[in-house]
């Protein structure tokens, strides 16, 4: 379990930051062009990229003609494999449970932070607004995940005029309206399971100065006339000088984002419509290529495709009847064949590659055969089953591209089984399949 589940974070980490380092290269550019809400926008791109490096690499049915085996038969042979334990067992079980340790830790932390935080805001006092007012901020901000509301200073009146007070509460309205709190609660949650990632930790920044500024150009894109009030408003709130780590989750007008640049902004002229729609088909456009080279690149990492020959033969010694069933098929490292209806196939072996190259075996599967694999060896993890459910586990070790032979015979029977294996990674092997199929 420690393996893949270090496995899948590596996965996760090396997509995420792949993303993150495109959004800083591209997120000011794409402000001063498309405007702050197709940056804002861009942040899509990271868990689009997380979610494609997941997504399974489509297997191919070459040929598959599918038969049903008889009653519980049992192993007659089996491959040899050592009892040793695979080397660096315990050092992948302490990396989780460092792992594990951290982001339990980060969690903690937060949650106190939260729950400080929000205890630091009673008594809240409702007004008939939908309001609440509370003596301990200095600068209105939106908080509550599940129930989100807007909390004012209880002296909102007297800090801001009339048509800023609009401005300000229309920016956190903003916030409620486009869900920022749920998107600031996911990027926590994120932080917490990426601690050991200094890039994280800088995103998050990122992330909130991006949102700041989408909500500024939401607001002033309804209240074309009102830049000096709003940046009146913004500097009052800027020396108010509330630490603004005391919300993780929530949305504050008074943002840990430079303020020249959220006044430099204000200066600048809204983009129109035709800006805005090419900076989101840009974004569109790059988001799909980066999760199709992120899915894609799972070849690389180790998925490469893995041609199986599986030839089953069925004696009946009393009768002399002899049955022969062809199978073959396309699937990758740790990837198991079903039928056309997502079924498993009664007698079926999913290919585990070895080799230090490839990396696509998991740990818990070669812990769970006891088995110490050598580079250019393929291990075969077959399943024998009756009416779906697995009655036997032949496991065989062969080398790359070659034969392998696991001998069957059924309880209480006069049947005896032979089928005959053999994987291969050749490319050659694979496009001469493909052809002999119809491609």
């Amino acid at each position: 379990m420690s393996a893949e589940a270090l496995q899948l974070l590596f996965r996760v980490t090396l997509a995420s930051s792949t993303a993150l380092l495109l959004i800083f290269a591209l997120r000011r550019a794409l402000r001063a062009l498309a405007g702050a809400r197709a940056a804002y926008a861009l942040w899509l791109l990271m868990p689009t990229l997380v979610l494609a490096s997941l997504l399974p690499a489509p297997s191919q049915h070459i040929l598959a003609r599918t038969f049903t085996l008889p009653a519980p038969v049992s192993v007659a042979l089996e491959a040899d494999v050592g009892a040793a334990a695979p080397e660096g067992a315990g050092l992948l079980t302490a990396l989780f449970a460092t792992w594990a340790l951290g982001a339990a830790a980060m969690s903690f932390a937060v949650v106190r932070r939260q729950r400080e935080f929000s205890r630091s805001l009673e008594p809240l006092e409702p007004d008939t607004r939908g309001l609440h007012r509370s003596a301990a901020v200095d600068a209105p901000l939106l908080t509550g995940l599940w129930n989100p509301k807007i909390v004012i200073p209880a002296d909102f009146e007297a800090r801001y005029s009339p048509e800023e007070r609009e401005l300000v509460l229309e920016h956190e309205r903003m916030h409620a309206r486009r869900g920022d709190v749920a998107v600031n609660a996911f990027a926590t949650l994120w932080l917490c399971v990426s601690w050991f990632n200094p890039l994280v930790y800088r995103a998050l920044g990122w992330l909130r100065a991006d949102q700041e500024l989408a909500c500024d150009a939401l607001v002033l894109a309804h209240r074309r006339d009102s830049r000096r009030n709003y940046a009146a408003a913004l500097l009052k709130t800027q020396l108010a000088t509330e630490a603004a780590w005391r919300a993780p989750i929530g949305c504050r007008w008074q943002s840990t984002h430079p303020l020249t640049e959220r006044i430099s902004m204000l200066k600048q002229p809204l983009p129109g419509v035709a800006r805005r729609i090419g900076g989101l088909a840009l974004i569109a456009a790059l988001t799909g290529a980066a999760s199709f080279a992120a899915w894609a690149g799972k070849l690389a990492a180790g998925d490469a495709p893995i041609l199986v020959d599986m030839k089953t033969t069925i004696t009946n010694p009393q009768t002399n009847e002899v049955r022969v069933f062809a199978t073959r098929y396309l699937v990758h490292s740790g990837e198991a064949i079903k039928d056309e209806k997502g079924r498993p196939l009664d007698f079926s072996c999913t290919p585990w590659l070895a080799d230090a190259a490839e990396q696509s075996a998991t740990e818990n599967e070669l812990n769970a055969h006891h088995v110490f694999m050598r580079p250019g060896q393929v291990l075969l993890d077959c399943a024998l089953r009756r009416d779906g459910e697995v009655v036997d586990r032949p496991t065989l070790i062969v080398g790359d591209g070659t034969w392998g032979t696991i001998e069957l015979t059924e309880h209480g029977g006069p049947r005896q089984f032979k089928i005959e294996v053999r994987p291969s990674t050749s490319a050659a092997d694979i496009a001469a399949a493909k052809q002999t199929s119809g491609g």
